[in-house]
């Protein structure tokens, strides 16, 4: 049995908010020694940033973290991936994606 995962879907001229939760193995809030989030638009080049270096990564509370993509015109159509990477205190990864709605616009 194969199941489809449903890709969400925003209109150019949104804001999209990825984010990642990290905790040790007994499930305690850490903050990770190192934070990075990619993300590229199609087959593009990937954009790389890092948490206490790039200001788009913001820290919400303890192992909580967010960004936010602004959806361009340069992106009509396009599936956007993304991937976190802990390291150091707590370790692991997380990748989503989401889509960017086709406009006759752009």
């Amino acid at each position: 049995l194969i199941m489809a995962t449903t890709v969400n879907e925003y209109d150019i001229g949104d804001s999209v908010r990825i984010s990642v939760s990290t905790a040790t193995d007994a499930g305690v809030p850490t903050d990770p020694t190192g934070l990075t989030v990619r993300y590229k638009v199609a087959n593009g080049t990937a954009v790389v940033l890092t948490y206490g270096t790039d200001a788009e990564v913001v820290k919400d509370s303890s192992g909580e973290f967010h960004m936010d993509i602004d959806l361009t015109s340069d992106m009509n159509g396009a599936l956007v991936k993304y991937r976190w990477v802990a390291t150091g205190a707590v370790k692991g990864a997380d990748e989503g994606a989401f889509k960017v709605r086709q406009s006759a616009f752009y």
